[in-house]
């Protein structure tokens, strides 16, 4: 049995088409009844095909890891290492001077602001990140921005699955230099890619990532439109985080619109299954990832969930620099008055994704033993199969999270069946409650042990 079957039969996909670009004969890209992209083997697929797709796959074990590759492209005498940050030449949080771009970008406008300044200073000719899609019954799709302003109005962030075997193809087809923005496994992926592609390695000239929490099936935009008021087959576009100016940059909303041009602006705390911690519509290759910080990328950008920071309205952003060139850009932008930074430290940085960070190491460890008791195959992962050294509560948290990823997709898909949607709130309520209890108690039992 080919190891890429293990990969797809066991959830470890995560659609992001580079198997289909490698070994586009023996393997496709399909939407599935969930609402997420996932790879499938085609009838009579040869065995040499799959095996180059798992050198490119990020959740085979064909290929280096994330320490590998990082180690392979960057000096680490020139920075430091630390676990979970990864290599590193400076760490910031901040933002944009330019108040005007503050508010059209989902944070601090960083990572807009370095696309724009590759472009001007043409170390690049074109930016591949996500973009509104043409595509019937897709929203976003990746695209290229070849202008700074074009980079602007791709700017935000995306809650939704894409592939990138298109891009991919029109890259090897079209010389240029280009700068590939995604999400940890993507870029781990772009890596692998070029290592088997020379002419990928010669073309992609930066590597772009964005910090990540999970990864959403559409079905998470779809659940958004109905909650909206709109039929979700005829949602036209949705922004994921809209910036209120009377709230902290935590307490964000959401805007969406539908065909006919009606729009509705929802507060994201007060709408149902959003809260990240949930898990709702997550693909469950994420509960299999140990990558936050993007460590295989040039420049790693998310957001600064720090208390000195969340206060503004306008957002800011943690920075994680790999790459000289980008290091140089940053501090004349520093210089010039454009960016407004401060130094953090690689603890401050890993507080910034707390809650990440504690799903995607320690709790994956539990996982990891799930599965290995249920004696299925998984992926090498560099966080060893344990759970005896976490907490009852925490643990039961992190299974319970599992739970509802799976009862999520499970209901949802039950009911678009039957346009029944109303129906998802009313079977879903009981499990949300549940996890409610298990997060309302952690919260007591630290107040209790403050206290004594």
């Amino acid at each position: 049995m080919s190891e890429l079957k293990n990969v797809i039969d066991g959830g470890y996909c995560i659609g992001c088409g580079a198997c289909s670009y490698t070994s586009r004969d023996s393997v496709e890209i399909v939407e599935d009844e969930y609402r997420q992209y996932q790879g499938r083997i085609k009838l009579g697929a040869k065995s040499a095909d799959l095996d180059k797709a798992l050198e490119v796959c990020p959740f085979s074990n064909k290929g280096p890891n994330e320490d590998e590759i990082s180690q392979n492209v960057f000096n680490y005498s020139e920075g430091s290492y630390t676990e979970v940050v990864g290599f590193h030449r400076a760490l910031y949080a901040g933002h944009v001077s330019e108040e005007a771009l503050r508010t059209k970008v989902t944070s601090g406008g960083i990572l807009t602001y370095t696309l724009s300044e590759l472009l001007k200073r043409d170390l690049v000719d074109a930016v591949v990140h996500i973009k509104t899609s043409e595509k019937t019954g897709t929203l976003f799709e990746y695209g290229f921005s070849r202008t700074p302003e074009e980079v602007v109005q791709g700017a935000k962030s995306r809650y939704y699955p894409i592939e990138l075997s298109e891009v991919m193809d029109f890259i090897r087809k079209n010389d240029g230099r280009y700068a590939f923005v995604g999400i940890p496994c993507f870029i781990k992926t772009a890596r692998r890619m070029c290592r088997q592609d020379k002419v990928l390695a010669e073309r992609i000239h930066f590597f772009v990532g964005l910090v990540c929490g999970h990864l959403k099936s559409k079905a998470y935009a779809d659940m958004l439109a109905w909650r909206a008021g709109f039929d979700p087959a005829e949602m036209k576009t949705i922004d994921f985080r809209h910036k209120f100016k009377d709230r902290n940059s935590d307490d964000y909303g959401i805007c969406v619109e539908d065909i006919n041009g009606n729009k509705k602006e929802l507060v994201a705390r007060e709408t149902p299954g959003t809260n990240w911690g949930l898990g709702f519509f997550k693909y469950e290759a994420c509960d299999y990832c140990d990558d936050i910080f993007a460590e295989t990328a040039d420049i790693a950008v998310g957001d600064a969930w720090l208390k000195d920071y969340t206060n503004d309205s306008q957002g800011n952003s943690v920075v994680v620099v790999r790459n000289k060139t980008i290091q140089t850009i940053l501090n004349e932008g520093i210089e010039a008055g454009n960016l407004e930074f401060n130094e953090l430290t690689a603890e401050e940085a890993l507080m910034s994704q707390g809650g990440g960070f504690r799903h995607r190491r320690t709790g994956l460890g539990d996982r990891l033993l799930l599965k290995q008791k249920r004696t299925e195959w998984v992926p090498k992962k560099r966080v060893d199969a344990v759970s005896v050294k976490i907490p009852l509560l925490r643990k039961l948290i992190y299974r319970y999270r599992i739970y509802l990823r799976e009862k999520s997709a499970d209901i949802w898909r039950d009911c678009s069946k039957s346009l029944d949607y109303a129906a998802f709130d009313r079977r879903m309520k009981w499990p949300t409650n549940g996890y409610s209890m298990l997060i309302k108690l952690g919260v007591q039992i630290r107040k209790y042990r403050q206290g004594s």
